[in-house]
């Protein structure tokens, strides 16, 4: 039998499988965020990876507690996993995304080593390889979904993905783990104490930063799970609700024999779909039952992870190519003869306007 030392203690495994999961977990909160951010700004997609460095924060922080080689890609593909399974729309593609994104950071630790000291050299090296791996997520999609978007924009989105990146998963994550060295909730070598001060009231305030970000993250996500992302409602289900005389729950079964298949192709910024058949229920034939009231205008689907979709109510009440169709995910927006990034996924709510 080997004397050596096992490659993962069991407090590493917890670690890992901790951070991973929270990571993965939180991420479609994360993703959330960046809905609310495009849809403020007007714009589909790529606005939103202002956020992309809260997906690597996690991976940062278990490679610098575990500092092994290979944790940084056995934690990015445990995260990838926990992701797909509670609620992303990319399926196996989000798995690839972190994976690579754990690669990447493995890769900085090689190059930046431990941060001794507080030597500059290698923080900068944490800091740089944290803002490469979120900005790495940019690339993969378009490896997988790529639709003709022009070169300059997918720089654009990659640069603002390499800040969050820096910003999030670099400067914020090295505060974090500095605060809970100065508490004395951990304490690794490589992590040198920035205060000397020892009443609770000068450790917070030297430590607020990371008290802040730490709290937005743990009372944002509680927020999105009760409030906004029904986590907990039937995925194949959606509130009818707004200005409406009589809103009501959708659900499919109720509707049995008033299905419609068209054919379709999804054209958007990320991904491209071929022609294909789709069944459902029309949307008119949805809010026919709630019967909208004669000062609506619009529609707004939500979907789970917050992104919404805006259409004109009399088009959507005329529209034989406009239907919820149900998939393996839950409730699909097939909007036939509209933007790819209309076609909204999981879809929670219709809210006539």
């Amino acid at each position: 039998m080997s004397d050596k030392e096992p490659l993962l203690a069991t407090r590493d495994i917890i670690t890992i499988a901790i951070l991973a999961s929270l990571g993965g977990a939180l991420s479609t909160f994360v993703g959330y965020l960046g809905n609310l951010i495009n849809l403020s700004l007007g714009v589909p997609f790529g606005a939103g990876q202002f956020m992309a460095g809260l997906h690597v924060f996690w991976l940062v922080l278990m490679r610098v507690l575990v500092p092994k080689t290979g944790v940084g890609t056995a934690g990015g593909l445990l995260k990838g996993v926990v992701e797909m399974f509670t609620g992303s729309t990319h399926g196996i593609v989000i798995v690839i995304v972190s994976l690579t994104q754990g690669l990447l950071i493995d890769a900085a630790a090689t190059i930046g080593g431990s941060p001794k000291n507080n030597g500059t050299l290698s923080k900068l090296a944490w800091w740089l390889g944290a803002g490469i791996s979120a900005s790495s997520n940019v690339i993969v999609f378009q490896l997988f979904y790529f639709a003709g978007v022009p070169f300059v924009y997918i720089a654009v989105i990659a640069i603002l993905a390499f800040c969050s990146g820096v910003i999030f998963s670099g400067y914020f994550a090295w505060e974090t783990l500095e605060f809970l060295n100065d508490a004395g909730v951990m304490s690794y070598s490589f992590i040198t104490s920035r205060s000397n001060v020892q009443t609770k009231s000068g450790l917070v305030r030297r430590n607020l930063p990371a008290i802040a970000f730490v709290m937005f993250l743990v009372l944002g996500s509680t927020y999105y799970v009760v409030a906004v992302a029904n986590t907990f409602a039937d995925p194949y289900s959606c509130d009818v609700v707004g200005q409406v005389d009589s809103p009501y729950v959708y659900h499919p079964s109720s509707f049995v024999g008033q299905e419609v298949m068209i054919e379709a192709e999804l054209i958007g910024a990320y991904i491209h779909i071929p022609p294909e058949n789709y069944t459902g229920i029309l949307v008119s034939t949805i809010l026919l039952v709630a019967n909208a009231q004669q000062d609506a205008t619009g529609l707004r689907v939500i979907a789970r992870d917050g992104y919404a979709a805006v259409f004109d109510l009399t088009s959507v009440m005329n529209d034989p190519r406009f239907l919820l169709a149900e998939t393996e995910d839950g409730l699909w927006l097939i909007a036939g003869d509209y933007d790819g990034s209309l076609w909204v996924k999981m879809v929670t709510r219709l809210e006539v306007y």
